[in-house]
This record gives structure tokens, C-alpha cells and sequence, in this order.
């Protein structure tokens, strides 16, 4: 029986061949696992945020106070109630820009649309502030998420 470098280097080859599909298609799965992961640690840390938010809501009856009321707002008021606006806008911002980079799904997009038509009609000085915040933050207005302030008007 005669030895053959030939094919032992063409089994050599076809060998490292398949090393490399073996690699790719778990690199593939790796890449695959990361992104999803990193999809549910935006949405998770987005809700985190929404938490918060409604905790402010349940735990602070001055705050629930200013957002039911319909007469005029002292200046601390004013203050109060936009700098939860605020708060608000900058989660539907992150909202947007998670979902214009896939990091979230659409689902929990629409969801976070949905929460801003919501807002706008739970309390009575909400529209008027995020409209402020708006005003002051023009680079936003144009964010499909604001869609249901344009709409609701």
C-alpha cells in the first residue's frame, strides 16, 4: 500500500473545511443569542423606566394632585409636573431610538405609542407640558412615537 500526501492533504482540507462551517454556524448562533439578549435588556431596562415612573404616580399624592388638576398651576406646580413630563418624553425617546435600531421589538413599540395617547388623556396638564417639551426640543417632534399628540389634537 503506497502512502499518498495527496490525500492526506485533501483530506486535510476538507477536514479544515468543515472546521470552519462548524465555526461560522456557531458564530452565527452566538450573534443570534447576543442580540437577543440585548433586545430583552433594552426592553427590560425601558420598563424599568415606565416602573419608576408609575411608582412616582403611586406613591406621590402631590404629584397625582397637579396632574388631576384643571385651574391655574403655581409655579412650582409647573415645575413639578414638567419635569415628570419630562421624564416621560425622554422614555418615549429612548423608546424611539431602540426601536429605530432594532433593539426592541414592534410589539413593544406600539405599546410605548399606545402609553403616549394614553398619558395625553389620563391627566389634565400632561399635553400641555410634553407639548412645551417639544417646543423646547424641536429635534423630537418629528418622532413617529409623538404621532398620537398630532393626532389627538
Amino acid at each position: 500500500m503506497e502512502f499518498s500526501w495527496d490525500a492526506v492533504g485533501a483530506l486535510a482540507e476538507m477536514l479544515g473545511a468543515i472546521a470552519v462551517l462548524v465555526t461560522l454556524v456557531y458564530l452565527a448562533t452566538q450573534i443570534k443569542q447576543t442580540n437577543d439578549i440585548s433586545r430583552f435588556n433594552t426592553m427590560r431596562e425601558i420598563m424599568i423606566s415606565f416602573d419608576n415612573l408609575n411608582k412616582f404616580i403611586v406613591t406621590d399624592s402631590s404629584l397625582r394632585a397637579v396632574l388631576h388638576k384643571t385651574s391655574d398651576l403655581t409655579n412650582d406646580e409647573e415645575e413639578q409636573i414638567y419635569t415628570f413630563v419630562n421624564m416621560f418624553c425622554n422614555t418615549w425617546v429612548t423608546c424611539q431610538a431602540a426601536h429605530d435600531n432594532g433593539l426592541i421589538i414592534e410589539s413593544f413599540y406600539m405599546g410605548a405609542v399606545r402609553d403616549v395617547s394614553f398619558e395625553l388623556e389620563r391627566w389634565s396638564n400632561f399635553r400641555r407640558c410634553v407639548n412645551l417639551w417639544l417646543d423646547r426640543y424641536p429635534e423630537f417632534k418629528e418622532y413617529p412615537i409623538f404621532i398620537p399628540l398630532l393626532q389627538d389634537v
